[in-house]
């Protein structure tokens, strides 16, 4: 432990060894069938397996338990424990008829779905987002996460992590993986320009988050967030499934190449794309 004013609370603790990603979900993602079994992390731009986390010393143990029990550990018995394991959130939507049905994205009423439990998932999505805008993440070997800047947003945002009302203005969109398997891998928050605007994005194993920001954000986010929709809208966008995929692929093919690295991506590659 380390003392310290705890980023959450505020309060001077002593703090723990705390993860910007949850640290189950780097175990859920090794490759137990590589000679090197590590979990494909992103560091100094590169993509390389390695057992390397983002970390530091930044929450006291009252608040790391608040973050795991209001979303975190629910979240992580939701989604794939290992590759071609069984993903129970994606399974849930199978009997289920969307709500909307435009193109190539199908919109379902999380909150009629009995295995959906939407604020976690909210408060999941949520807490990631602020974590990366908290601190400078780095990892052992050096790795340092991309900036998030919540600008205005973050202290109300903390504040919603504590107990208080969702910040307005502020709108966040749950998306299920449309394939199986989904691809096991861990994408802390990124920046990414669409056709609504900027907005982060961050990816665990089959579920993704999106986050936009401001009074300008268009009613068509609108209507898909999770918290200002009363239905909890849970979206399936395979546009939304290639462009992670896209972004993994690219990573790899940015680094250094190696025979693991080809298997590895051979292993994250939904089988229906080829």
């Amino acid at each position: 432990m380390e003392r310290g004013i705890c980023k959450l609370c505020l309060k001077d603790s002593d703090l723990l060894d705390s993860h910007y990603l949850p640290k189950r979900s780097y175990s859920m993602n090794m490759a137990r069938s590589l000679k090197n079994p590590n979990p494909v992390t992103l560091a100094h731009g590169q993509a390389k397996q390695i057992s390397d986390q983002l970390r530091g010393y930044t929450f006291c143990s009252a608040c790391e338990d608040r973050l795991n029990k209001n979303g975190e550990k629910w979240v992580l018995a939701n989604i794939p424990n290992d590759y071609g394991s069984g993903f129970p959130l994606q399974d849930a939507l199978i009997p289920e008829i969307p709500t909307v049905i435009a193109g190539d994205i199908n919109v379902y009423a999380g909150r009629t779905i009995s295995k959906f439990d939407v604020d976690r998932l909210i408060y999941f999505g949520m807490s990631i987002f602020w974590r990366g805008a908290a601190r400078e993440w780095k990892s052992s070997t050096g790795a340092v996460a991309p900036p998030v800047d919540l600008r205005g947003y973050f202290e109300p945002i903390r504040q919603f992590l504590l107990g208080e009302r969702f910040p307005d203005d502020v709108f966040i969109v749950a998306l299920v993986h449309n394939l199986k398997p989904p691809g096991n891998a861990v994408i802390p928050v990124e920046s990414a320009t669409g056709r609504y605007g900027d907005f982060y994005w961050f990816y665990v194993n089959g579920l993704a988050f999106a986050l936009y920001l401001g009074k300008q954000t268009p009613r068509e986010v609108i209507n898909l967030c999770a918290h200002h929709n009363s239905c909890g809208p849970v979206v399936v966008d395979k546009g939304f499934g290639k462009m992670v995929y896209g972004f993994l692929k690219d990573q790899l093919n940015s680094s250094q190449k190696s025979k693991n690295l080809s298997l590895f991506l051979d292993n994250i590659r939904p089988k229906q794309q080829g």
